[in-house]
């Protein structure tokens, strides 16, 4: 193996994020065997704590951890603008976005630059935890209230993402489709694992208050 691709802090599906020691751990563990690590990181910006999570990459002393990340999740997903910290292999990598894409748009670049010497950035971003914090602990007491205490619900505190664990003999994919009758998007564990099991997964927080989920119910 020469390259394993991961998410270190809200990971999608399940919204968590590795500790300090783990991530270390996991960086040893890849440059023992000489394994670059592709630390996607897009989710870094929607932490609910004071101090956001470090990456990975902050533990890579041999150049073995490639750090991207993109402005979609976080400010303007129409942009499609994303960076890597690719050290050694950046200019492998210049060559590779150059004969995928050719360009990306420079007037979509500069006005991001343009955007980011200001201060609005910063703030647009606590505004944005602060409303995704709020969404998502309104959507957990929802979920805790409206569904059966068999119902495992794995809390964390970033991102957009929660992870429902059913009571066997459940099946997710069954529950998807009866859920997208009511206009409601889940994404049952068969879509992430090559594993047979089918009682878990994840759902995306809605826009608005606990009322929208029980709306939906």
């Amino acid at each position: 193996m020469k390259a394993c691709w991961l998410m270190t802090n809200s990971q999608n599906p399940l919204g968590f994020t590795l500790t300090p020691q783990k991530k270390a751990q996991l960086v040893a563990l890849l440059n023992q065997y000489n394994v670059t690590l592709i630390e996607d990181d897009v989710y870094s910006e929607l932490y609910f704590g004071r101090e956001k999570p470090l990456p990975a990459k902050a533990w890579d002393r041999h150049d073995g951890v490639l750090h991207c990340s993109s402005f979609s999740k976080c400010l303007v997903p129409g942009f499609r603008i994303g960076w890597v910290a690719a050290g050694k292999h950046a200019r492998k990598i210049q060559r590779l976005q150059l004969m995928s894409t050719l360009s990306t748009s420079s007037p979509m670049q500069l006005a991001l630059v343009d955007y980011l010497s200001t201060r609005r950035y910063d703030a647009h971003l606590r505004r944005l935890r602060r409303q995704l914090a709020e969404r998502k602990q309104r959507a957990w007491q929802a979920l805790l209230r409206y569904l059966p205490a068999e119902v495992k619900i794995h809390h964390n505190d970033s991102g957009y993402f929660l992870w429902l664990e059913l009571p066997e003999p459940l099946d997710a994919g069954e529950l998807s489709l009866a859920a997208l009758t009511h206009h409601i998007s889940i994404a049952p564990v068969k879509c992430f694992l090559p594993v047979k099991t089918g009682h878990v997964f994840s759902v995306l927080i809605p826009r608005g208050s606990g009322e929208s989920v029980k709306n939906r119910r």
